[in-house]
């Protein structure tokens, strides 16, 4: 990837991946046990946030790249479910989990939804029994609107849910067949409804940039979006690296033409000058919020995605995962739970948790904020950084992003400008070492080599590139 000196077009290629890991979790795995890894991790760390995985799909959705499979019944939540909470109570037993209070819990999926209103307390009360939760800010639970009741509603009010969160992508007919969406306009209106009535915060996603989308499509998606009233909405251009080989025959299949990166960049200017008039702001690389002050700073500080802050923040932020493929960010260690269900089930039926752990420099640790947080969040305080520690390379890769006028620098702050925040994902990726970049590219080769996937360089290169 290399900066262009092009005005606005600032970079070769549109780099296609916007959620990931910094340290990577693939190199220099350890020999360490987690009990070792686990002993020292409330050292130096003032906030913490939790991530639960649960893994089970009612319907496979073809834009979805994670760990998500079917179930037979509901035999199969409840074993791991029972197995979730486990694991926890493992985990208690190697750290106090009370040292560190927790800001921020996120379940994700597969579709958390899924799992009865009895599951969810039970995942609740261990939760609540064995972590510090005086501190708690927010907490997000992704639902599938079928899935969706009174019951479970209630079920995730006692827990404390404050940020529920549900997947409708668009309202296209045409995409929805595509994508594999089975639930109805109408499920996502009483959901909409349903959360509103409960939650302070409410949020779901829109895909944009699908083949053969245009620009009056994307106003179409956000037009009726905005009207279901959610305090949030989160915005991103579709990954077809990531997409199933079925959603890349079915693009062939019906001679959809190809969204190219220039056109993919040019509709995320439109999205965020056309949400600004509707009375929304950016809080970060894709998530807007419903503002009663709108401005032309880049982003607004009125809101922040905490869960976020640990993935993409400080040093002194960690992130504890459970569940299969659970990623956990901790000092000098990265620790990535099996990826296999029932491997991961039998494991901790006997006691262990099934894991791969990888050891970096703590120097990494303090890198971190700086490839992903400023990126992601558009700012940086220096302050929560040892800048003495950042690597000369890091620092004149920077040097070279405010030259171009991506990134401003003042006495506290290093701040992404906006042509600089349209580029946020490229950044992060400019910004890591060529190791990680390397591990990048290696994941994106892997997944343009799988048998059926069709994509076209007009997706990933500028035109003005070419």
């Amino acid at each position: 990837m290399k900066l262009t000196k092009n005005g606005l077009m600032c970079f070769d290629y549109q780099f296609p991946i916007y959620n990931y890991f910094f340290p990577n979790q693939h190199k220099n795995i350890t020999t360490k046990t987690l009990q070792q890894t686990y002993s020292t991790s409330n050292e130096n760390i003032r906030s913490r946030a939790l991530y639960f995985h649960i893994p089970f799909c009612e319907t496979i959705c073809s834009f979805c790249h994670f760990t998500r499979g079917g179930y037979k019944d509901h035999n199969d939540v409840d074993r791991y479910t029972k197995a979730l909470i486990k694991e926890i109570e493992i985990k208690a037993q190697m750290v106090d989990y009370h040292a560190v209070p927790v800001r921020a819990i996120f379940f994700g999926g597969g579709t958390p939804s899924i799992l009865s209103a009895e599951n969810i307390r039970a995942i609740g009360a261990a939760i609540h029994h064995h972590f510090d939760l005086s501190k708690l800010e927010e907490f997000s639970f992704e639902i599938e609107v079928k899935s969706l009741n009174d019951d479970k509603i209630s079920a995730l009010q006692d827990i404390g849910v404050t940020h529920p969160r549900f997947g409708l992508q668009t309202f296209s007919p045409l995409w929805r067949k595509l994508f594999n969406l089975t639930s109805t306009i109408e499920q996502i209106q009483y959901a909409a409804r349903a959360l509103n009535a409960a939650f302070p915060h409410v949020s779901f996603d829109i895909i944009y940039g699908m083949n053969g989308q245009d620009e009056e499509d994307i106003i179409s998606d956000l037009e009726q979006a905005i009207a279901l009233g959610t305090t949030n909405i989160d915005i991103y251009p579709i990954n077809n690296v990531s997409t199933q080989p079925k959603l890349h025959k079915h693009i062939k299949d019906t001679n959809l033409g190809v969204t190219s990166a220039t056109r993919k960049f040019t509709m995320n200017i439109l999205i965020d000058a056309y949400m600004r008039s509707r009375g929304f702001m950016p809080h970060n690389g894709h998530g807007y919020v419903r503002c009663n002050n709108i401005t032309s700073d880049v982003v607004t500080t009125d809101y922040k995605f905490i869960y976020h802050e640990h993935v993409y923040g400080y040093a002194d932020h960690d992130l504890h995962g459970f569940g299969v493929n659970a990623a956990s960010s901790l000092r000098e260690h990265a620790v990535t739970n099996t990826s296999g269900r029932e491997k991961y089930i039998n494991a901790i039926e006997q006691g262990e948790v099934s894991c791969t752990i990888s050891q970096h420099p703590s120097y990494m640790d303090e890198m971190k904020p700086l490839i992903l947080h400023l990126a992601y969040f558009a700012s940086l305080e220096k302050s929560k950084v040892r800048m003495e520690t950042i690597p000369g390379s890091l620092m004149e890769r920077i040097a070279e992003l405010k030259k171009e006028g991506l990134i401003t620098e003042d006495a506290e702050y290093f701040r992404l400008t906006k042509k600089g925040w349209y580029w946020y994902t490229n950044i992060m990726y400019y910004l890591m070492p060529d190791v990680d970049k390397d591990i990048m590219k290696s994941y994106i080769h892997k997944q343009l080599s799988t048998p059926g996937k069709f994509i076209s360089k007009k997706e990933l290169i500028f035109t003005t590139a070419q």
